[in-house]
């Protein structure tokens, strides 16, 4: 899954670039999930950001403190709402902390960017307005940036990796010396998927739970050492 994030200071043009972006992708007949994060809670009248999302988007989440998308009304994780969201490329407007995806930061002048994570930026976008929006080869050339160098860490702060944190790992990645395969919550030694979506483990935890369940399996007529795969289906 291919991810970004836009982040900035209020009114540099974040959601005009989101749904730039999003329109982009959709006609190009990618599925488009947007995650959107406020401190205020949203107002869902016609023509507000989350609306206008919802027009093209796939599949929009959003958290605040007061209320989140898909019937919640306490706010949620990110990690959370992701397994909701059937897409191929996520777009996450704010979360201004979290580390675990590369951005865009939309800024007006110099040193806009200090407080939004410059480590992790892809690129630093001229703040502009719907009567001003980001040209089409300006949104075209960020579009190839997402789909080259996109990528979402699952935020376990596992240190794993041999960082003290996603935010660390991530901005190895963008700076090319590592690369998302490298996070071993999602390449160790057992997979989980959920709906289709890989679920992030701690390694001590993926350790334990594969050796619990080879050792129960083992007792098994039929079993024989090498690759295991169980499918739970659950609900009706």
């Amino acid at each position: 899954m291919k991810a970004v994030a836009i982040v900035g200071k209020k009114k540099t043009g974040k959601t005009t670039l989101g749904l730039a972006l999003a329109q982009y992708f959709t006609d190009k007949g990618l599925k488009v999930g947007v995650v959107k994060h406020s401190h205020h809670g949203f107002d869902e009248e016609e023509g507000t950001d989350t609306q206008q999302y919802k027009q093209i988007a796939s599949c929009v989440a959003a958290y605040s403190p007061s209320q989140s998308f898909v019937s919640w009304n306490k706010e949620k994780p990110l990690q959370d709402l992701l397994p909701l969201l059937d897409a191929d490329v996520i777009i996450m407007e704010g979360g201004n902390m979290l580390g675990w995806m590369p951005r865009f930061i939309t800024v007006r002048e110099d040193n806009d960017d200090k407080d939004f994570f410059p480590e992790l930026a892809l690129a630093q976008i001229p703040a502009c307005t719907k009567d001003n929006p980001p040209s089409s080869n300006e949104i075209e050339r960020l579009a190839q940036l997402v789909m080259e160098k996109g990528f979402l860490l699952p935020g376990l702060n596992c240190k794993a990796c041999g960082r003290e944190s996603c935010k660390d790992f991530a901005a190895d990645i963008n700076s090319g010396k590592a690369r998302p395969e490298g996070c071993k919550a999602t390449s160790g030694r057992m997979d989980v998927t959920c709906n289709g979506l890989p679920l992030a483990l701690n390694p001590f935890v993926s350790d334990i739970l594969s050796a619990g369940i080879s050792a129960m399996l083992s007792q098994l007529k039929g079993y024989a050492p090498g690759d295991l795969k169980i499918t739970i289906k659950s609900g009706s």
